[in-house]
């Protein structure tokens, strides 16, 4: 059985915690971001087919120490699609916009998971004054080849039986590379973010384009890897040479672990953004 994600003792209480803000996005919609903790900021921009529950297991311990600001991407979770977007170079206009407003034009660390990697590399690269460290996690469009997935169709009617079964399948075969990590509550998130997606027809991460957008890159860069990411695991022995363009002061490829590291490691994660924030 799948859950709504509005039952979820965990989806309450952070939705209770959280301080919901909007900045514009498109003529007339908005983009929407959600606040926790206090201390130094850090923006964080989640996968693809997701929301700021991409970052679920992460909130309360990094809102100790800092302050969380996780948007919903434009075409994703509660935000607005803008007009004509259909992949990482049609909304990051209004993630800058958004981080500009948010902030007053004073940089801050950035932080983006998959997809959400993309959009801060194109984010960097068209504003470095914004940004005073990036952290990547599962970055996409560097070239590395990728497993055969086998995904199954969630877009066509089903019984919610066969539905949850092809949301474990896909967990499985692309984010989570332990059994156990798919979960009720991993099952409940995809399920919701996939149903509001509306940036669907992304191409760009097939390509090289974060090879181009690191020359522009002027902050240091952080990256993080799971060695079981069936979208990197074939040439991870290559992600340093990909990254050769950019400020690269540390990566991390975390053992028996996938695609979505910080959900299927949280603590490893939680340390690694310390490290990273306290470091050269």
């Amino acid at each position: 059985m799948i859950h709504s994600i509005h039952s979820l003792p965990e989806v309450q209480r952070l939705e209770k915690l959280a301080v919901r803000s909007t900045t514009p996005c498109g003529p007339a919609g908005h983009m929407v971001w959600r606040r926790w903790g206090s201390g130094p900021p850090i923006v964080f921009l989640h996968g693809g087919s997701g929301s700021w529950t991409h970052w679920i297991r992460n909130i309360e311990a990094l809102a100790a120490s800092y302050t969380l600001w996780i948007a919903d991407l434009p075409g994703c979770g509660d935000s607005d699609l803008p007009p004509g977007a259909v992949d990482a170079d049609g909304i990051y206009e209004t993630v800058v916009a958004g981080i500009e407003q948010q902030f007053h034009g004073s940089p801050v660390d950035l932080a983006g998971f998959s997809f959400g990697s993309m959009v801060s590399g194109f984010v960097a690269a068209h504003a470095p004054h914004l940004i005073k460290r990036l952290l990547l996690v599962a970055p996409p469009a560097l070239g590395l080849r990728r497993a055969s997935l086998g995904l199954k169709s969630l877009s066509v009617p089903m019984p919610p039986e066969q539905r949850e079964l092809a949301i474990r399948h896909n967990l499985q075969r692309m984010m989570l590379h332990d059994p156990a990590a798919v979960d009720d509550l991993a099952v409940a998130l995809h399920d919701d973010n996939f149903a509001r997606d509306r940036l669907r027809k992304r191409r760009i991460s097939r390509g090289l384009v974060m090879t181009e957008l690191q020359t522009r890159w002027r902050c240091p860069v952080y990256v993080m890897c799971g060695r079981e990411d069936p979208l990197a695991k074939i040439d991870l022995h290559l992600l340093p040479e990909a990254l050769k363009h950019c400020d690269l002061r540390d990566l991390l490829l975390v053992d028996h672990t996938g695609h979505w590291v910080q959900y299927e490691q949280p603590v490893v994660f939680l340390n690694a953004v310390k490290q990273f924030l306290t470091g050269p």
